[in-house]
């Protein structure tokens, strides 16, 4: 049965049987090779990432092109509908081909990877879980996915955590009050630190835990406990909890040794005026 001036009911079916046929066999690539094993076991999630998406979308496009030459439609014939769309994409569609193209740079430029723990603007940490040719997926640490378009990844500022290193090390203050020898200090919380559960390096001679004064306030001397952590095996100053950690040992030693934590305090003098 033709429809208008030769398209058949018959190749319309057969168009869409095409479609849907490569399109499957494009999300089987793609989910295999997310979850690969064997050759690209060892492989990076960045790595993989790349070639799943890549993968996918040529073969959409080739099954799309296929499906066209199947049914007797010249591909030539529609160069003067793509100028035509040309001008919508350069307008409407012009944040879409953006995220696009900022989505190809990611992937190989590899500034940003699946893994990598990223901030943006000090609105946000979290922890790249998707690379997509228009938009990203970060998961924060309170477990909250966030979708965010690639344009943005590449315009605005993004402090990359575990770019080049996973290792991190974290300033964790503390004061005390005057009159406490700063010695002791130091060598009784450093010698607890040792004896705790936290994780931190402790076996790297040149990231060894340190003890900084950082000032004399009015009320206090203030100190600096300095840890080095793995953001790849733990979260400790990469959100609220491991700084908490920390502060806790602190605050359970200062008090067992009845080390006096200091306060502010303000002295008033009520002076008598004349009569």
């Amino acid at each position: 049965i033709p429809i208008g001036d030769g398209v058949s009911i018959l190749a319309v079916i057969k168009f869409f049987l095409i479609f849907i046929f490569g399109f499957t066999i494009a999300i089987f690539y793609k989910r295999k090779i997310s979850n690969a094993a064997g050759y690209l076991k060892n492989s990076s999630p960045a790595t993989k990432t790349m070639l799943a998406n890549l993968g996918y979308y040529f073969l959409v496009i080739l099954t799309f092109v296929f499906a066209l030459n199947s049914v007797g439609i010249d591909l030539s014939s529609l160069t003067i509908l793509v100028g035509a769309l040309s001008v919508g994409i350069g307008f409407g569609l012009q944040n879409i081909v953006s995220n696009f193209i900022s989505g190809i740079i990611l992937i190989f430029e590899k500034s940003i990877q699946v893994g990598n723990i990223i901030e943006i603007s000090d609105q946000f940490r979290g922890r790249v879980t998707q690379i997509n040719m228009r938009s990203s997926v970060i998961n924060t640490f309170d477990n909250i996915d966030i979708i965010i378009p690639n344009s943005t990844l590449m315009q605005n500022n993004v402090i990359n955590l575990t770019f080049s290193d996973d290792i991190r090390r974290l300033h964790i203050p503390f004061s005390v009050a005057y009159g406490t020898n700063s010695d002791f200090i130091i060598k009784l919380i450093l010698d607890s630190l040792k004896e705790t559960q936290l994780v931190y390096i402790r076996e790297d001679e040149s990231r060894q835990a340190k003890i900084w004064m950082t000032g004399m306030g009015a009320s206090s001397v203030e100190y600096k406990l300095l840890v080095w952590v793995n953001a790849n095996t733990n979260r400790f100053g990469l959100d609220s909890s491991g700084m908490s950690d920390f502060l806790i040992f602190i605050y359970n030693t200062l008090q067992k040794n009845n080390i006096e934590i200091p306060f502010p305090q303000m002295d008033i003098h009520i002076r008598k005026g004349e009569i």
